[in-house]
């Protein structure tokens, strides 16, 4: 991909005398006379750059050397931009409005001179723009292929035109059979309409709109309406709603279950106020215990003699049962903690918590008061994959073999799943002397360089079975966490640095080390070799302005191989001074997966420049334990076992390749 200054041009057609303005075409779409091409795609987007844009007249000589910006040339400007679709032979196109600054001035007359006497193709309308483009093949001919506007500095009044177009009528000649107002009036009406309710000039010709229809329609765009529903306050209700329905059945549970009703009474209770619930009453505490307390009277005026017997009350202090549960499942995954010393079955384990001492994986056999209060509201799969994903997270972050992409990378947000646009700009030149009553000159603005790229998900499944449990395979079921911690950890090193180790092509059509690039090297690691490289990265020089960046390297990037010898370059032997390499005390990070023996790199640290940038879907580093198949009714097992998602979801891409460097030795 390369980028360029778009210069077209467009003719006019037809005129009448006494127009102040004029709507002309200011590029069509397909192929131009310069060897341009302009897809429709392109002009759709971009006809809202030219609002406000200048127009000078020029030489074409002046035009092409981007040179003539000068106020004694400007003569208008552009407005009410629009994109128009293709109909029949004629291509699609942008067409806007010429006002022009001297309506009597000589150019003002000499373009309704040529459209009275039908010579506007005398004339040509030519943009002046700064873009990206890359080669397409249309025919026998390669084009230029236009796929971005990045600013329009002007629309030129030249004698040759480029990429079609004309001036397709006088906006506001004389014309007694029409009613019409004020430009400026005509154009804010039109605006209020728009910003109103633009579907009303769906299909109009703004133009065209006599006064009484202006007004027709700015009485009917201004029409009092009830707002639409806002479904982003609308999802947002429903969710508070859903929220206090949680916590009001959750209030429930808690204050039946520390009453002294039996379990009859308790159950009678609890449906009672869910049915209300359900039927959208949020209870306060204060009703929930005046339903209990209703509850224990009946009971008691119900039974024999006016008394009723209750199971004695229990009550547990400290620590609750779920608690208890969560500590002991921890206890399990690490043995080795000094408070963990009582956890040394999973069989036991899965028994304590459920009562299901046979094993069998039925609710039926389970002891249900038991498992109620040890699982609180959650499956015995939630509480055992939290237990997990702790240790897995903890163990995650031990993982220091697999960090060494953190030296080398930036790390930032990401919002969503679409493709994230990261642009680089250049830099400028050196600023000109500005002499005595001289002007000040326009500097040349800096082009952009764009990479690309969108997070992905990344995961697989995990389970226990019903014969690991059975059987108390302690050995594999403990090491599940680290398992998934190394996995996860070691695959997301990988990502990051398989850019330097497979040198893909990046986001200027060019691989990531090449000769074009300057960071390309093919000796053997030595102090020579290392201080070449170095050199190298210094000399790489900013886009547009050519200036040296003077960023040298931070971190050496090594297979196992090439360890040793890395170090050997920055260890003194019997020399009282450091030699010039060893004075650079560079970090050697060895790669664990590198196998070529003879490659090694230069990274710059990524905080001096960007080189590779890693995102996460909302910034959440770590990877993500979840429950993948949820207890069917009567079982505590789907297909006997229970299965978690491990899921990591992010992306990257190269976004500067002058902050790497890479030697390539023959024959490694």
């Amino acid at each position: 991909m390369t980028r360029g200054l778009f210069v077209e041009a467009l003719g006019a057609e037809e005129g009448k005398a006494g127009a102040r303005a004029f709507r002309i075409r200011v590029i069509q779409g397909g192929p131009s006379l310069n060897g341009n091409f302009y897809p429709d795609a392109l002009l759709r987007e971009s006809a809202g750059l030219f609002a406000g844009v200048r127009v000078f007249v020029k030489g074409d000589a002046e035009h092409l050397a981007g040179q003539g910006r000068d106020v004694r040339n400007l003569i208008g400007r552009l407005t009410d931009p629009r994109f128009v679709e293709a109909a029949g032979d004629q291509p699609a196109s942008i067409e806007a409005t010429l006002e022009l600054l001297e309506p009597d001035g000589p150019i003002a007359r000499k373009l309704r001179e040529a459209w009275d006497r039908g010579m506007t193709d005398l004339f040509g309308f030519s943009i002046d723009a700064a873009g990206v483009t890359r080669s397409r093949r249309v025919g026998n001919r390669t084009l230029r292929e236009a796929s971005k506007f990045l600013k329009v500095d002007s629309v030129d009044l030249i004698v040759q035109a480029g990429a079609g177009g004309a001036v397709l009528r006088l906006v506001e000649a004389a014309d007694p059979d029409r009613t019409t107002t004020e430009p400026e009036m005509r154009n804010r009406l039109i605006r209020l309409i728009e910003a109103a309710n633009p579907q009303l000039l769906a299909g109009k010709d703004r133009e065209a709109l006599t006064d009484d229809e202006l007004e027709a329609l700015l009485r009917e765009a201004t029409v009092r309406r009830e707002p639409a529903p806002d479904p982003a306050a609308a999802a947002a209700a429903a969710l508070e709603q859903a929220t206090a329905r949680f916590e009001a059945r959750a209030a429930i549970r808690e204050a039946v279950g520390a009453s002294r009703l039996p379990e009859a009474g308790r159950a009678r209770v609890r449906e009672r106020l869910d049915e209300q619930v359900a039927a959208g009453t949020i209870l306060t505490g204060e009703q929930i215990r005046e339903a209990v307390t209703a509850e224990l009277n009946y009971l008691t005026q119900a039974g024999t003699g006016g008394q009723v017997v209750l199971p004695p009350l229990r009550i547990e202090t400290g620590e609750t049962r779920a608690e208890k549960t969560a500590a002991m499942l921890d206890a399990f995954f690490d043995p080795a903690h000094k408070d963990h010393r009582h956890a040394r079955s999973f069989r036991e384990c899965y028994v304590q918590i459920t009562g299901d001492r046979m094993v069998s994986g039925q609710l039926r056999e389970c002891d249900q008061g038991l498992l109620r209060e040890a699982l609180d509201s959650g499956s015995f799969a939630e509480v055992l994959g939290d237990s997990i994903s702790r240790r897995m997270l903890r163990d995650y972050a031990e993982r220091g073999q697999y960090d060494i992409w953190q030296r080398v990378a930036d790390v930032v947000p990401v919002n969503d799943f679409r493709t994230q646009h990261r642009t680089r700009w250049g830099g400028y030149g050196d600023l000109p002397i500005v002499q005595e009553s001289d002007p000040y000159l326009e500097v040349d603005s800096p082009t952009d360089e764009e990479a690309t790229y969108a997070v992905a998900k990344r995961g697989g499944i995990e389970s226990v079975t019903l014969e690991m449990i059975a059987n108390d395979d302690v050995g594999v079921i403990r090491r599940i966490p680290g398992r998934l911690a190394r996995a996860a950890k070691r695959t997301l090193g990988k990502f990051v640095l398989d850019f330097i180790q497979d040198n893909p092509v990046i986001y200027d059509g060019v691989a990531l080390f090449h000769a074009d690039h300057g960071n390309l090297g093919s000796t053997a690691l030595g102090a020579a070799s290392l201080a070449a490289g170095r050199l190298a990265m210094l000399k790489q020089t900013e886009q547009d302005s050519g200036e040296p960046l003077m960023i040298g390297p931070k971190s050496l990037l090594v297979p196992p191989d090439l360890e040793e010898d890395a170090a050997d370059l920055f260890r003194r032997a019997t020399e009282n001074d450091k030699t010039f390499v060893q004075s650079l005390s560079l970090d050697i990070l060895p790669v664990w997966y590198w196998t070529d023996a003879n490659n090694w790199s230069l990274a710059a640290d990524p905080m001096d420049i960007p080189t590779i940038e890693v995102g996460f879907l909302n910034g959440r580093q770590e990877p993500e334990l979840l429950v993948q198949d949820n207890p069917t009714a009567g079982s505590m097992f789907s297909n006997d076992k229970l299965s978690w998602k491990i899921r990591h979801i992010y992306g990257g891409n190269v976004t500067d390749y002058r902050g790497l460097y890479k030697s390539v030795v023959a024959g490694g």
